[in-house]
């Protein structure tokens, strides 16, 4: 197996064949916030940092649009596996894992999985970008859920989230 990942090949990929508008509350920017917050959560959950990555670049991938896509999950599971072993290598519990999180981020609340769910909750610490708060409730592990607490607490405007994340310690 490849020891490593080219990110930045696979990200500018992923970048140039999507269907979003530029500047998509779903794009690029989002990615990069959703790879952070997973960088963030995994030494507290345990996940696995290679498909926390992984899962920043394809879960919204595939978006149609910034509205309702339903299937848009799935859409970049099946990239994902167009793309393994072509642009990147993982055996085959990290790409189930990485399948499994794309195709149920947003549907799913958690799975028991620390992996799967620090994916879930990495998106959601991300919803300040739309004007909403991540609520403690929502999130699938207990770092998640810590980390939402203290945006209520502090009462963090949404649209700050991602100033307020910056300020902790990946």
């Amino acid at each position: 197996m490849k020891e490593t990942i080219d990110f930045s090949a696979l990200q500018e990929f992923l970048e140039n064949q999507r269907s979003t508008e530029y500047f998509s509350v779903h794009g690029l920017e989002h990615w990069n916030q959703v790879e952070y917050n997973g960088l963030l959560l995994a030494p507290h959950t345990g996940a696995d940092i290679l498909v926390v990555r992984l899962f920043s670049l394809f879960h919204d991938s595939r978006r149609l649009n910034d509205h309702g896509d339903p299937k848009h999950g799935e859409r970049g599971a099946i990239l994902a596996r167009e793309l393994r072993n072509k642009m990147f290598e993982l055996s085959d519990e990290q790409f189930e894992w990485l399948c499994i999180a794309c195709e149920k981020h947003t549907h799913t609340h958690l799975t028991g999985n620390p992996t799967i769910d620090t994916c879930f909750d990495a998106d959601r610490l991300d919803l300040g970008r739309v004007g909403i708060l991540p609520h403690p409730a929502k999130m699938a592990t207990v770092y998640g859920a810590k980390l939402a607490q203290k945006l209520q607490e502090e009462k963090v405007s949404p649209y700050h989230v991602r100033e307020w994340l910056s300020k902790l310690k990946v």
